[in-house]
Order: structure tokens, then C-alpha cells, then sequence
């Protein structure tokens, strides 16, 4: 029987197919919040946007949102909420505080994707211990 390896694992990047990179990266980094850390190819085919430093990339295919979703952790939901929200971002499941000690909401990106964003209820804005 061959034994698991110790092994760590640093980031972890989502890669979500999208229509159209330029529109996707365009969605997320001025509605969502996120902030252009690369693109490649012309046209592009194929990006990464950041929220903090957390990276999920974009890459030209179809989408496929079913049983397809992304969840973030983040210092201040309210704030990233409030600014989504304004930016007309579509709300799934409104901010609220739930049973399970978080604060969050979901939204939907511009190809349907689900996107979560949450903090924890002993935390502050002040506060940005992201571990569980």
C-alpha cells in the first residue's frame, strides 16, 4: 500500500471558461473588484484577475455555471458587498449573517458563475486573520 505524501499546497486558482476574456477580466475588475494580474494572447484567451492575492484565471471556452462555483473568504464582506451592489452586480442570495458563524452573500458573474463572498462573524473590518 503506497502512503500519501506530506505534501503542501500554497494558492489554488480556479480556472473558469468564459466567452469572451477582455469582457470577463472588464466584469470583474470594475464591477466585482478584482484587479488585472496579467492576460495573454491577442485577442485575449486567457487572464488572471486578483482579489488580495488570490488568483482565479480566465479562459476563452464556454461557460459552464452548472454545479460550478467559486467562495471566497475576505476581510470585509460588507464593503465588497456594498460595492458590487452599486456597480449593478446581480445579488443571488442577499448579505446576512448565517447559523454557520459567517457573513455572507452570492452574486453572479457575467456568465452565469456563482460567486460567494463571506467573513467571519468574530471578525472585523479591522481585522484580517482569513483563516479557518
Amino acid at each position: 500500500m503506497l502512503t500519501r505524501p506530506e505534501i503542501r499546497c500554497e494558492k489554488y486558482h480556479a480556472i473558469l471558461a468564459v466567452t469572451d476574456v477582455r469582457a470577463a477580466v472588464d466584469f470583474y475588475t470594475t464591477r466585482l473588484g478584482f484587479w488585472l494580474a496579467f492576460v495573454e494572447g491577442d485577442p485575449p484567451n486567457f487572464a488572471g484577475v486578483n482579489l488580495g492575492s488570490v488568483q482565479l484565471f480566465l479562459e476563452s471556452g464556454t461557460p459552464s455555471p452548472q454545479g460550478c462555483a467559486a467562495y471566497f473568504v475576505v476581510d470585509d464582506a460588507d464593503k465588497l458587498h456594498h460595492f458590487q451592489e452599486t456597480s449593478g452586480v446581480e445579488i443571488l442570495e442577499k448579505l446576512g449573517d448565517r447559523p454557520y458563524g459567517l457573513r455572507d452573500y452570492t452574486v453572479r458573474d457575467d456568465s452565469g458563475y456563482r460567486l460567494t463572498f463571506d467573513h467571519h462573524l468574530q471578525h472585523c473590518a479591522a481585522h484580517t486573520d482569513l483563516n479557518r
